[in-house]
């Protein structure tokens, strides 16, 4: 049994899958860090203090590259990737400037507005592509980055405003990447990428706050949730998607964390009193149904088709409700003036231009009269002075 001893305590932890001796870590002073369980007496590698986050770092995961990059973020407003050549003695580690993001959507209708902080990441190269990651945030909201974007605008392209408080987990679906499940204040929630306004899927309101949760590897319709009054939820959505199939009682503390096995037959449960608790799940809910992911896919297209459905006939709806009021004004104004009301007015208009002629032309005789009385004037002045 080997002991990591960081610097400052860790919030965030996560093994390396091309190389199971090193295993990541990021720290309540901001600090991201690697260990070789070989070597674990000091870290491999970590940041310096002054170039890491300024809060807590609460999710990290490693990327997909030739040379190892780390992921990390924090509720400093701010995503950082980390290049992680694997050093033959202790070196810092520094972060890629061009792929470091700030945690601030140039549009979030109806969300928070600002910087957020990050609290959870997902990302699964198998699954959502070697370079795009979620991040779900304290305000509630949920980003979707794509590292390849060049501008703000385009490393955020998506908001999905997700729960009433800090959101906990998301995952994608390991079977149907376009689905990604999230968890926050009461409720778990099922999400389609491509439909941004509401959820596919919302859980009932549970008495007590969800902490956690995962989808099963194997089952394409089972996901798991942790609870603060120490509860293990298992649901199967091709079985009741109302109340979970199944609940066990793991801890008298709240519970943490939750992450399964790579063959589905256990998952690992974390309390807030620091234990981890190992359950072994029934044959019913690892062992895949006929068909399953085909009848699962099936479900949520139809889910999702239902959901784009709704939003186009309120889309047209309000376009006709827009017409609708339109044409009542337009009819009101038109009921109003009626042609007695506009010859009306246009004779008064046809007498205040007469009226205003003739005056400009009686002023006009005005002045001609005073010329001509000047000029009579003038000469009889001349006469007299040749006299």
């Amino acid at each position: 049994l080997e002991t990591l001893s960081p610097a400052s305590p860790l919030t965030s932890i996560e093994f390396y899958n091309k190389d199971p001796h090193l295993i990541a870590g990021g720290s309540y002073n901001g600090v991201v860090q690697y260990w070789d369980t070989r070597q674990p007496s000091r870290p491999a590698s970590k940041s310096a203090i002054e170039a890491s986050h300024k809060d807590p770092v609460w999710a990290l995961k490693w990327l997909q590259s030739k040379s190892g990059e780390l992921l990390s973020v924090s509720t400093d407003g701010q995503a950082f990737i980390w290049d992680c050549r694997t050093p033959d003695k202790p070196i810092e580690i520094k972060k890629l400037d061009a792929d470091t993001i700030l945690l601030q959507p140039k549009s979030n209708e109806g969300g928070a507005k600002g910087v957020l902080g990050g609290l959870c990441l997902d990302y699964d190269a198998q699954v959502g592509g070697p370079s795009k990651y979620m991040i779900g945030t304290e305000q509630g909201t949920i980003l979707g980055c794509n590292r390849k974007g060049k501008t703000a605008a385009e490393k955020i392209p998506h908001t999905y405003n997700a729960h009433h408080g800090p959101v906990y987990a998301i995952q994608r679906n390991p079977h149907h990447p376009k689905y990604f499940l999230s968890i926050g204040d009461w409720t778990a929630r099922l999400w389609y990428e491509d439909f941004k306004i509401t959820p596919m899927y919302t859980s009932f309101y549970h008495k007590c706050h969800l902490t956690s949760g995962c989808w099963h590897p194997q089952r394409a319709g089972v996901f798991f949730t942790t609870r603060m009054d120490g509860c293990l939820d298992a649901w199967d959505l091709l079985n009741r998607q109302s109340t979970a199939v199944a609940s066990l009682q793991v801890s008298d503390y709240a519970l943490h964390s939750i992450r399964s096995t790579n063959e589905g037959r256990h998952v690992a449960v974390g309390a807030v009193d620091g234990s981890v608790t190992l359950v072994e799940l029934s044959p019913s809910l690892y062992t895949p149904m006929p068909n399953e992911k085909v009848n699962v896919g099936k479900m949520f297209d139809n889910e999702s088709s239902r959901d784009k459905n709704l939003e186009k006939a309120a889309k047209e709806k309000k376009t006709q409700q827009k017409k609708q009021r339109q044409s009542q004004t337009n009819g009101d104004i038109a009921s109003v003036i009626d042609d007695s009301t506009l010859q009306g007015l246009a004779d008064g208009y046809l007498g205040d231009v007469h009226h205003t002629h003739a005056n400009e032309e009686q002023s006009l005789e005005d002045v001609v009269k005073r010329r001509m009385k000047l000029m009579d004037d003038i000469a009889e002045g001349l006469e007299l002075e040749g006299q």
